[in-house]
């Protein structure tokens, strides 16, 4: 099944897929904004990864595509879905390059929220943003998404630890 939005389509990741997965595993920049870690990685480890995917009902991983054009500029996660108590929580990368600032972000959070409220009946997604990610704060604050607490030094980046900032939306919101 694809997930259309209005200017992006969310689909399953393929494995004409895996170039852009590994340049944004290899993107410093990227690493910065995350939270978690990375190292160094392969074309062969990162064909191995992909050949261990299989469906999960608490891990819905998706290809941000453009609408368009179909090229691939991103991944959009929703994990540790918990269908008792209605809650998802949600990752987003978009790739370096010319697709920032265009609206594709804003567009596939709205989209995969609207998808995981109507069609999973959760209630509540929730997302955990490293403090100094600016433009996801403002990402996911245009999305709607309302800052609920701050875990205080949580993350280890570049010999520090950083706080995440944690966000939530409700359906009722």
């Amino acid at each position: 099944m694809i997930i259309y939005g209005e200017k992006i389509k969310l689909r399953a990741i393929e494995s004409e897929d895996n170039a852009i997965l590994l340049e944004m595993m290899n993107d410093p920049d990227i690493e910065m904004m995350v939270g978690g870690y990375s190292w160094p990685s392969s074309m062969a480890e990162q064909m191995k990864w992909f050949s261990k995917l299989e469906n999960n009902s608490s891990i819905l991983r998706c290809i941000i595509a453009n609408k368009e054009n179909d090229k691939a500029i991103g991944t959009l996660i929703l994990n540790e879905i918990d269908m008792k108590n209605g809650t998802g929580h949600i990752h987003i990368k978009i790739a370096n390059g010319s697709e920032r600032g265009k609206g594709y972000g804003t567009d596939a959070i709205n989209t995969i929220v609207s998808y995981a409220f109507s069609e999973l009946r959760l209630n509540c997604i929730f997302a955990n943003i490293l403090a100094h990610n600016e433009a996801s704060v403002h990402l996911f604050e245009k999305c709607g998404f309302s800052r609920d607490g701050i875990l205080r030094s949580r993350v280890f980046k570049q010999g520090k630890y950083v706080d995440l900032l944690s966000y939530s939306k409700l359906s009722s919101d």
